[in-house]
Protein backbone atom coordinates (compact mmCIF):
# COMPACT_ATOMS: atom_id res chain seq x y z
CA UNK A 1 0.00 0.00 0.00
CA UNK A 2 1.47 3.57 -1.14
CA UNK A 3 1.69 5.86 2.13
CA UNK A 4 -0.05 9.39 1.20
CA UNK A 5 2.16 12.38 0.74
CA UNK A 6 1.41 14.74 3.74
CA UNK A 7 0.91 18.26 1.92
CA UNK A 8 0.39 21.76 3.69
CA UNK A 9 -1.49 24.41 1.31
CA UNK A 10 -0.96 28.19 1.37
CA UNK A 11 -3.86 29.68 -0.26
CA UNK A 12 -5.90 33.00 -1.01
CA UNK A 13 -9.02 33.43 -2.60
CA UNK A 14 -8.38 36.30 -5.63
CA UNK A 15 -8.75 33.82 -7.81
CA UNK A 16 -10.79 30.34 -7.72
CA UNK A 17 -8.46 28.12 -9.05
CA UNK A 18 -6.68 27.79 -5.40
CA UNK A 19 -10.25 26.83 -3.81
CA UNK A 20 -10.47 23.56 -7.00
CA UNK A 21 -7.09 23.10 -5.61
CA UNK A 22 -8.46 22.55 -2.16
CA UNK A 23 -10.91 20.13 -3.27
CA UNK A 24 -8.46 17.78 -4.96
CA UNK A 25 -5.72 17.83 -2.50
CA UNK A 26 -8.50 17.32 0.42
CA UNK A 27 -9.51 13.61 -1.01
CA UNK A 28 -6.78 13.06 -3.34
CA UNK A 29 -5.82 9.23 -2.67
CA UNK A 30 -2.06 9.98 -2.83
CA UNK A 31 -2.24 13.00 -0.89
CA UNK A 32 -2.67 13.54 3.19
CA UNK A 33 -3.92 16.97 3.24
CA UNK A 34 -2.87 17.98 6.96
CA UNK A 35 -3.70 21.52 7.21
CA UNK A 36 -4.30 24.49 5.23
CA UNK A 37 -3.19 28.40 5.62
CA UNK A 38 -4.84 31.54 4.29
CA UNK A 39 -3.49 34.72 2.96
CA UNK A 40 -4.31 37.00 4.26
CA UNK A 41 -7.29 34.82 6.18
CA UNK A 42 -10.01 37.20 6.80
CA UNK A 43 -13.07 35.40 8.34
CA UNK A 44 -15.18 35.18 5.26
CA UNK A 45 -11.96 33.41 3.44
CA UNK A 46 -11.90 31.19 6.46
CA UNK A 47 -15.53 30.22 6.87
CA UNK A 48 -15.46 29.59 3.26
CA UNK A 49 -12.32 27.18 3.58
CA UNK A 50 -13.68 25.55 6.47
CA UNK A 51 -17.18 25.10 4.34
CA UNK A 52 -15.41 23.26 1.48
CA UNK A 53 -13.85 20.95 3.95
CA UNK A 54 -16.97 20.04 6.04
CA UNK A 55 -18.45 19.19 2.44
CA UNK A 56 -15.86 16.81 1.93
CA UNK A 57 -15.71 15.01 5.31
CA UNK A 58 -12.27 16.69 6.16
CA UNK A 59 -13.28 18.91 9.00
CA UNK A 60 -9.87 17.15 10.91
CA UNK A 61 -7.46 19.77 8.23
CA UNK A 62 -6.08 22.56 10.39
CA UNK A 63 -6.71 25.97 9.24
CA UNK A 64 -4.63 28.51 10.00
CA UNK A 65 -4.60 32.62 8.73
CA UNK A 66 -1.88 35.54 8.30
CA UNK A 67 -4.36 38.14 9.75
CA UNK A 68 -7.11 36.27 11.95
CA UNK A 69 -10.53 37.81 12.53
CA UNK A 70 -10.12 40.34 9.72
CA UNK A 71 -13.52 41.25 8.35
CA UNK A 72 -12.46 42.57 5.35
CA UNK A 73 -14.86 40.70 2.63
CA UNK A 74 -13.09 38.96 -0.33
CA UNK A 75 -14.64 36.17 -0.64
CA UNK A 76 -16.79 36.75 -4.75
CA UNK A 77 -20.10 35.85 -5.16
CA UNK A 78 -18.99 33.14 -7.40
CA UNK A 79 -18.00 31.03 -4.12
CA UNK A 80 -21.63 31.25 -2.87
CA UNK A 81 -22.73 30.02 -6.14
CA UNK A 82 -20.21 27.23 -6.59
CA UNK A 83 -21.08 25.57 -3.08
CA UNK A 84 -23.71 27.68 -1.38
CA UNK A 85 -23.83 29.77 1.37
CA UNK A 86 -21.12 29.54 4.48
CA UNK A 87 -20.97 31.62 7.57
CA UNK A 88 -17.95 33.76 8.47
CA UNK A 89 -14.99 31.80 10.98
CA UNK A 90 -12.41 31.91 13.04
CA UNK A 91 -8.48 29.80 11.93
CA UNK A 92 -7.49 27.74 14.67
CA UNK A 93 -4.55 29.46 14.84
CA UNK A 94 -1.73 31.78 13.15
CA UNK A 95 -0.73 30.69 9.23
CA UNK A 96 3.18 30.34 10.82
CA UNK A 97 2.04 28.06 14.10
CA UNK A 98 -0.21 26.07 11.95
CA UNK A 99 2.42 25.33 9.93
CA UNK A 100 4.76 24.77 12.82
CA UNK A 101 2.23 22.23 14.43
CA UNK A 102 2.47 20.41 11.01
CA UNK A 103 6.15 20.19 10.99
CA UNK A 104 6.40 18.84 14.27
CA UNK A 105 4.15 15.72 13.07
CA UNK A 106 4.90 15.54 9.39
CA UNK A 107 8.55 17.08 9.23
CA UNK A 108 8.56 15.47 5.69
CA UNK A 109 5.23 17.69 4.55
CA UNK A 110 5.71 19.32 1.09
CA UNK A 111 4.58 22.70 1.47
CA UNK A 112 2.39 23.98 -1.87
CA UNK A 113 1.93 28.02 -2.01
CA UNK A 114 -0.59 29.11 -4.72
CA UNK A 115 -0.77 32.81 -2.56
CA UNK A 116 1.80 35.75 -1.91
CA UNK A 117 4.34 34.22 0.50
CA UNK A 118 3.59 36.34 3.56
CA UNK A 119 2.92 32.63 5.43
CA UNK A 120 5.53 31.05 4.70
CA UNK A 121 7.79 33.86 5.30
CA UNK A 122 6.14 34.24 8.67
CA UNK A 123 7.23 30.79 9.46
CA UNK A 124 10.75 31.08 7.87
CA UNK A 125 10.86 33.71 10.51
CA UNK A 126 10.88 31.41 13.22
CA UNK A 127 13.90 29.58 12.30
CA UNK A 128 12.12 26.38 11.00
CA UNK A 129 10.88 25.61 7.14
CA UNK A 130 9.73 22.89 4.98
CA UNK A 131 12.25 20.59 3.40
CA UNK A 132 9.74 20.56 0.27
CA UNK A 133 8.46 23.02 -0.95
CA UNK A 134 6.83 23.70 -5.04
CA UNK A 135 5.71 27.00 -5.26
CA UNK A 136 3.40 28.30 -8.00
CA UNK A 137 5.00 31.32 -9.06
CA UNK A 138 8.46 32.31 -11.26
CA UNK A 139 9.39 32.90 -14.65
CA UNK A 140 11.76 30.87 -17.10
CA UNK A 141 12.57 32.59 -19.84
CA UNK A 142 14.44 32.98 -23.09
CA UNK A 143 17.44 31.73 -21.72
CA UNK A 144 15.64 28.40 -19.39
CA UNK A 145 12.72 27.47 -22.00
CA UNK A 146 14.25 25.97 -25.22
CA UNK A 147 12.17 28.75 -28.42
CA UNK A 148 10.16 25.51 -28.91
CA UNK A 149 8.61 25.04 -25.77
CA UNK A 150 8.19 28.61 -25.06
CA UNK A 151 4.35 30.30 -25.40
CA UNK A 152 4.26 33.12 -27.75
CA UNK A 153 3.34 36.09 -25.67
CA UNK A 154 6.41 35.48 -23.29
CA UNK A 155 9.05 34.25 -26.31
CA UNK A 156 11.81 36.85 -26.06
CA UNK A 157 11.52 37.76 -22.50
CA UNK A 158 14.28 36.99 -19.67
CA UNK A 159 12.29 38.60 -16.74
CA UNK A 160 8.40 39.03 -16.33
CA UNK A 161 6.47 39.74 -13.70
CA UNK A 162 4.54 37.48 -11.25
CA UNK A 163 1.93 37.50 -9.28
CA UNK A 164 2.33 35.31 -6.46
CA UNK A 165 6.28 36.20 -5.97
CA UNK A 166 5.35 40.03 -6.31
CA UNK A 167 2.49 39.96 -3.67
CA UNK A 168 5.26 39.85 -1.26
CA UNK A 169 8.83 40.35 -2.74
CA UNK A 170 11.00 40.49 0.22
CA UNK A 171 9.69 37.29 1.73
CA UNK A 172 9.92 35.45 -1.96
CA UNK A 173 14.08 36.60 -2.00
CA UNK A 174 14.30 35.65 1.57
CA UNK A 175 12.17 31.82 0.63
CA UNK A 176 14.02 31.68 -2.26
CA UNK A 177 17.41 32.23 -1.32
CA UNK A 178 17.03 29.39 2.08
CA UNK A 179 18.87 26.10 1.10
CA UNK A 180 16.29 23.43 1.33
CA UNK A 181 15.95 19.50 0.08
CA UNK A 182 13.68 20.10 -2.94
CA UNK A 183 12.36 23.59 -4.07
CA UNK A 184 10.47 23.49 -7.45
CA UNK A 185 8.94 26.91 -8.86
CA UNK A 186 5.84 26.43 -11.41
CA UNK A 187 6.72 28.88 -14.11
CA UNK A 188 4.02 31.68 -15.45
CA UNK A 189 5.39 30.20 -18.58
CA UNK A 190 4.32 26.95 -18.23
CA UNK A 191 0.71 27.85 -16.11
CA UNK A 192 -0.24 30.43 -19.05
CA UNK A 193 -0.42 27.43 -21.39
CA UNK A 194 -2.65 25.12 -18.93
CA UNK A 195 -6.34 26.05 -19.53
CA UNK A 196 -8.54 23.15 -17.83
CA UNK A 197 -11.70 23.24 -20.31
CA UNK A 198 -15.15 21.33 -20.32
CA UNK A 199 -13.48 18.95 -22.90
CA UNK A 200 -10.91 18.10 -20.65
CA UNK A 201 -13.52 17.45 -17.66
CA UNK A 202 -15.21 14.75 -19.96
CA UNK A 203 -12.00 12.77 -19.55
CA UNK A 204 -12.54 12.77 -15.20
CA UNK A 205 -16.24 12.33 -15.14
CA UNK A 206 -16.44 8.65 -14.51
CA UNK A 207 -13.93 8.69 -11.84
CA UNK A 208 -16.52 12.38 -10.33
CA UNK A 209 -19.08 9.85 -7.87
CA UNK A 210 -16.24 8.18 -6.67
CA UNK A 211 -14.43 11.26 -5.06
CA UNK A 212 -16.03 14.26 -3.24
CA UNK A 213 -13.14 16.29 -4.33
CA UNK A 214 -13.35 15.75 -7.88
CA UNK A 215 -17.22 16.00 -7.89
CA UNK A 216 -17.06 19.65 -6.41
CA UNK A 217 -13.88 20.58 -8.37
CA UNK A 218 -15.92 19.18 -11.74
CA UNK A 219 -19.17 21.78 -10.49
CA UNK A 220 -16.78 24.32 -10.48
CA UNK A 221 -15.29 23.68 -14.24
CA UNK A 222 -19.34 23.79 -14.86
CA UNK A 223 -19.50 27.28 -14.20
CA UNK A 224 -16.23 28.52 -15.18
CA UNK A 225 -13.20 27.31 -17.48
CA UNK A 226 -10.05 29.16 -16.85
CA UNK A 227 -6.00 28.42 -15.92
CA UNK A 228 -5.24 26.52 -13.08
CA UNK A 229 -2.14 27.12 -12.10
CA UNK A 230 -2.28 26.34 -8.37
CA UNK A 231 -3.73 23.03 -9.70
CA UNK A 232 -0.84 22.92 -12.41
CA UNK A 233 1.36 23.36 -9.11
CA UNK A 234 -0.15 20.78 -6.92
CA UNK A 235 -0.33 18.27 -9.56
CA UNK A 236 3.16 18.19 -10.22
CA UNK A 237 3.84 17.99 -6.34
CA UNK A 238 1.91 14.81 -6.38
CA UNK A 239 4.14 13.62 -9.91
CA UNK A 240 6.66 15.69 -10.65
CA UNK A 241 7.62 13.24 -14.03
CA UNK A 242 4.85 15.11 -15.76
CA UNK A 243 6.90 18.04 -15.90
CA UNK A 244 10.41 18.82 -17.24
CA UNK A 245 12.54 20.87 -14.80
CA UNK A 246 15.44 22.77 -14.93
CA UNK A 247 18.11 23.53 -12.50
CA UNK A 248 18.19 27.67 -11.92
CA UNK A 249 18.74 30.86 -9.29
CA UNK A 250 15.58 32.80 -9.09
CA UNK A 251 16.35 36.62 -9.34
CA UNK A 252 14.09 39.65 -9.05
CA UNK A 253 14.91 42.70 -11.57
CA UNK A 254 12.60 46.01 -11.02
CA UNK A 255 9.46 44.10 -10.10
CA UNK A 256 10.14 41.33 -12.97
CA UNK A 257 11.50 37.61 -12.06
CA UNK A 258 13.56 35.32 -14.28
CA UNK A 259 16.30 32.71 -13.51
CA UNK A 260 20.06 32.32 -14.09
CA UNK A 261 21.18 28.82 -14.94
CA UNK A 262 22.25 26.87 -12.06
CA UNK A 263 25.84 25.43 -12.80
CA UNK A 264 27.51 28.88 -13.42
CA UNK A 265 26.77 30.53 -9.82
CA UNK A 266 27.25 26.89 -7.81
CA UNK A 267 27.76 29.37 -4.35
CA UNK A 268 23.88 30.14 -4.68
CA UNK A 269 20.92 27.93 -3.24
CA UNK A 270 19.44 26.07 -6.37
CA UNK A 271 15.71 26.07 -7.26
CA UNK A 272 14.30 23.62 -9.97
CA UNK A 273 11.74 25.18 -12.44
CA UNK A 274 9.27 24.30 -14.70
CA UNK A 275 10.09 24.57 -18.73
CA UNK A 276 7.35 22.12 -20.67
CA UNK A 277 4.61 20.00 -19.75
CA UNK A 278 5.02 17.17 -22.49
CA UNK A 279 1.53 16.10 -21.96
CA UNK A 280 -0.76 18.00 -20.62
CA UNK A 281 -3.84 16.13 -20.77
CA UNK A 282 -1.52 13.16 -19.08
CA UNK A 283 -1.14 15.57 -16.47
CA UNK A 284 -4.90 16.42 -16.19
CA UNK A 285 -5.42 12.74 -15.36
CA UNK A 286 -3.25 12.65 -11.96
CA UNK A 287 -6.39 14.53 -10.61
CA UNK A 288 -8.63 11.17 -10.93
CA UNK A 289 -8.43 9.17 -8.16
Amino acid sequence: MQLKLPFHFDMETADPDDSMTLAILATHPKVNLVSVSVHPGGTDQIGFVRHVLRILDREDVRIGAGTPKSIAKRVSGFYRDWVGNFEDSNADDTAANIMAETLQKFPDCTLLTGAALTNPHSLLETGVFFNRWFCQGGFAGDNIVAKEHRLEKFDGKLVCATFNLNGNPLAAEALLSNPMAERRMISKNVCHGAVFTKEDAKLLIPYRNHNKGLDLFLKAVELKEKALHDTVAALLAIDPSKANWAEVIPYRKKGEWGCLEAEKHPEKSMSLITTYIPDLTDLWMVIKP
